[in-house]
């Protein structure tokens, strides 16, 4: 092992003598962080474009069910959970019921964006024009009202104006019965005309002070940093580059070998397995140091890390081991440092924005989202986007981890099968 620890810190002391490496290393990735970072929190593209929000109908009505629809157009990015849950679980509810406790603490911890929480009587309550509370839990500031609570406040603004209108025609045509002593209607054809009216009320509905209460709860003091453009350009940075760094070790291997730097190793007592193992350590190293010095910049400006610090550690060197892996498995097949390079720039610059690294993987096409999947960049951005995002931990991206560590064991195989020592 000490044997192992030498080399490696020896690879590492060259690495850092050359000023090309240490700018490629340090100023270039913290310059696009910070401008990227920025510009995305200064266009709101920071983030998903799709926000888990928690909702608990206790009414069963169908006007319930219609502010649940209004709320659904109005703001087609909220995945409302679990009435819209998809098959991978994009809520992720893990086939276990949600009752107002456990949303309260998804809401709470950042899980999900909001909690929206509609009471029994609540189509009772507007029929009769009276007040009723609908609860909204998030960690977002009030003051400062985020998608979610934006879509909401216009779906019962214009609910209030619909029900105010059905209240007032309920009572002319009350006035009017009494006044002119008109037939009284029965109860199912005086039904059916203001029910007319109050659809029609919403259709055509402008701002009126609202017949229903809205009730902000805020569940937590902390803030989630939503709007924080670090939180997307930080690890898709940190990826992009750990890629540049790592890649860039085919070319080395490839000038280690003609300077027979490998074969004088040869000739010292270590095994091939303890030599590989090194220059395995070597790379994986410094992606980390990338991953590291990334986040740093990140931390400066305020990044949320989420509440799962392990996993996202994992979620790192997973990540890293997997492109180690893909650097070792090319390396053997590489004949020229030029063509290391170019193979490097190609990867690097087409698996990263495919992968999601340069902006959220949501806003292309879904059959785009499939291919991009092909990238171990969008099971890393996916994985991070659970924790930073979401708030997850380590049971939310164990399925990221698991795809990224079996690709890394299948490549390291075919590196190290194919691995040239001479």
């Amino acid at each position: 092992m000490r044997s192992i620890l030498t080399i490696i810190l020896n690879d590492l002391k060259i690495y850092s003598s050359q000023r090309g490496n240490l700018v490629g290393l340090l100023v270039i990735p913290v310059l696009l962080t910070v401008v990227i970072g920025w510009s995305l929190g200064r266009i709101g593209g920071g983030g998903p474009t799709r926000l888990r929000v928690d909702l608990i109908d206790l009414d069963g009505s169908d006007m319930s069910a219609q502010l649940i629809e209004e709320l659904r157009a109005a703001n087609d990015a909220l995945v409302l959970c679990p009435p819209d849950n998809d098959a991978d679980d994009y809520c992720r509810l893990e086939d276990e019921p949600l009752d107002m406790d456990r949303a309260i603490e998804r809401a709470r911890s950042g899980r999900t964006s909001a909690l929206i929480a509609i009471p029994a009587g609540y189509a009772a309550a507007l029929n009769d024009f009276q007040t009723v509370t609908i609860d909204y839990y998030s960690r977002s500031d009030p003051m400062q009202p985020g998608p979610v609570l934006q879509s909401l406040n216009a779906v019962l603004q214009r609910t209030s104006s619909a029900s105010m209108t059905k209240g007032v025609s309920s009572a002319l045509l009350d006035n009017l019965t009494n006044a002119v002593t008109l037939p009284a209607l029965d109860g199912e054809t005086r039904d059916s005309f203001l029910n007319t009216i109050y659809h029609r009320a919403l259709q055509l509905s402008t701002y009126q002070p609202p017949a229903v209460l809205f009730r902000v709860v805020d569940a937590n003091e902390d803030e989630s940093g939503i709007d924080n453009g670090f939180n997307q350009s930080a690890p898709g940075m940190g990826s992009l580059y750990v890629m540049f760094t790592v890649l860039g070790g085919m070319a080395v291997l490839l000038r280690e070998r003609r300077q027979w730097t490998l074969q004088r190793l040869m000739a010292l007592p270590l095994s091939r397995a303890q030599i590989l193992g090194a220059k395995i350590g070597v790379y994986f190293t410094l992606g980390m140091i990338q991953f590291f010095i990334v986040f740093a910049v990140g931390a400066a400006f305020g990044m949320d890390f989420g509440s799962s610090p392990p996993a996202l550690l994992a979620t790192m060197a997973a990540f890293v081991l997997c492109i180690t892996a893909l650097t070792f498995a090319l390396a053997p097949w590489i004949k020229s440092e030029g063509q290391a390079n170019g193979l490097v720039l190609l990867l690097s610059l087409s698996l990263a924005p495919l992968g999601g690294a340069w902006w959220p993987l949501e806003i292309v096409p879904e059959f785009m989202q499939t291919i991009g999947h092909l990238s171990p960049v969008a099971w890393a951005m996916d994985a991070f986007q659970d924790l930073i995002w979401y708030d997850g931990g380590f049971t939310e991206v164990i399925p990221e981890i698991a795809v990224l560590m079996a690709a890394a064991a299948v490549l390291f195989i075919i590196g190290i099968r194919s691995f040239k020592y001479d």
